[in-house]
């Protein structure tokens, strides 16, 4: 049975998926950042880098994107290209793209420009390669991650995507750049995607009641509720995942620190008496770990190299812990390498990045507790919100710091608030708040 708490804002939107009362997903939208990952754009190269080899395109953002010189070693000023955003910029950085077009779909993605099958999971890529051999297009692979999949459909897919593709690249012709051709799912095109369509046995659970009418335009015969209750087991779900320690077995467990460069995870057994325990051994120990870092690490959206410490792992083991952890990673499609032990014992792995880390949208100074302003708002909205519901109280007095003011000021919260939920909102800015303080 699936569950799912979908819950909008002014700032963020989120929804989190339970399968069988373990959560499986945290999908926000940050709607005061503007996401341009995996958005095409028919781009002007605007200037070129000798030094760094790559070049800076002008795809009509407030940022300029750039691009490997190596994907198109003959770009000039002034030649228009069509690209994909890869990965959004970070702090005065450029978005990165790539003339590499993933064109996405529901149960494969078609490979522009490359004759190619694959997939991160070896029996899937098996089951592909034979269906695709005599049926794939010169200029276009496929990669496909779904298990369940129909053949008939998959190949109709795959033809379909060809066409609307040929179609945007026959409007591009005609536009000049800068250009939006195509942009990338929002919330619900992803929540229907990867959570509805094709499963059964689904609850959806919304805080507002105009979201329960917004996806009953999308989806038919399914468990519709709303229940403000709903955004305390949201938010507490969310900040339980970004916990730096959790428990598995009494006082044994992890804690992962995540730093610019990578993330250190450390596996701490505590004191299991084996004796006694469910976990009977050391490696069965491990392999729980294992899973519960593999999870997290989805949930986090944890991206760039890994680096975990298993606890007392000898020589003769590493190679089932290993194939043990191999088979955990083909339930991710964003791990992109398993390196193996280290000198030193310690596994390495890398995790694609692909958009932003839970815990950005949730934290502006994780260590410190300082959470990001448009979180901040969200869980403002929300309270407001509740004491409206339960209470039928409509004025709020509020202590921010500036940065998170700032913010409100510049998207209108305040008279969204007003407008869409009846609510008056004043705030204070105070130095000494770290996060927000009601005050009524």
């Amino acid at each position: 049975m699936k569950k799912i708490f979908v819950d909008t804002g002014i700032t963020q939107n989120r929804f989190l998926v339970f399968e069988d009362e373990e959560l499986i997903d945290i999908y926000i939208e940050d709607i005061s950042y503007k996401k341009l990952e995996g958005n095409i754009y028919k781009a002007r190269v605007e200037n070129i880098n000798a030094y760094l080899n790559i070049a800076f395109l002008n795809i009509g953002e407030v940022k300029n994107a750039f691009i490997d010189l190596k994907e198109a070693p003959n770009l000039k000023i002034g030649d228009e290209i069509i690209v994909q955003i890869k990965r959004d910029s970070e702090g005065k950085k450029a978005h990165k793209a790539s003339s590499r077009i993933l064109f996405p779909g529901k149960k494969l993605h078609l490979l522009v420009d490359i004759k190619d099958i694959k997939s991160p999971n070896k029996e899937i890529y098996m089951k592909v390669k034979s269906l695709f051999e005599n049926n794939i297009k010169e200029n276009y692979g496929v990669l496909v991650e779904a298990e369940d999949f129909n053949t008939e459909e998959l190949i109709n897919e795959y033809h379909s995507l060809i066409e609307k593709w040929e179609n945007i690249k026959d409007k591009a012709n005609y536009i000049k750049a800068p250009y939006l051709l195509m942009k990338s799912k929002d919330y619900i095109s992803k929540l229907i995607d990867e959570h509805i369509n094709g499963s059964e046995c689904i609850e959806l659970y919304f805080s507002k009641e105009k979201d329960k009418a917004l996806f009953q335009k999308y989806i038919d015969v399914i468990n519709f509720n709303v229940s403000i209750d709903i955004i305390n087991t949201i938010d507490n779900s969310i900040l339980d995942t970004m916990k730096r320690k959790h428990f598995l077995i009494g006082e044994a467990n992890i804690v992962m620190d995540e730093v610019e460069a990578f993330t250190i995870i450390d596996v701490n057994s505590g004191n299991i008496d084996y004796h006694n325990a469910e976990i009977k051994s050391l490696m069965e120990f491990n392999k729980l770990a294992a899973q519960r870092i593999f999870r997290l690490l989805k949930l986090r959206n944890t991206g760039g190299i890994i680096f975990i410490d298993f606890v007392d792992v000898e020589n003769k083991q590493k190679q089932e812990l290993l194939n043990f952890i191999m088979e955990l990673s083909k339930n991710d499609s964003n791990i992109s390498r398993i390196y193996g032990w280290t000198k030193l014992g310690v596994l390495e792995l890398a995790r694609a990045r692909k958009g932003k880390k839970l815990k950005e949208l949730i934290y502006y100074d994780y260590y410190k507790e300082i959470l990001n302003p448009s979180y901040v708002l969200k869980l403002i909205e929300n309270k407001c919100l509740y004491n409206k519901e339960k209470f039928l109280k409509k004025e709020f007095v509020v202590s921010i710091p500036q940065t998170t003011f700032e913010l409100s000021e510049k998207i209108g919260f305040k008279d969204k608030l007003k407008k869409e939920l009846d609510i008056e909102l004043k705030f204070l800015i105070e130095p000494n708040i770290i996060n927000y303080e009601f005050k009524n």
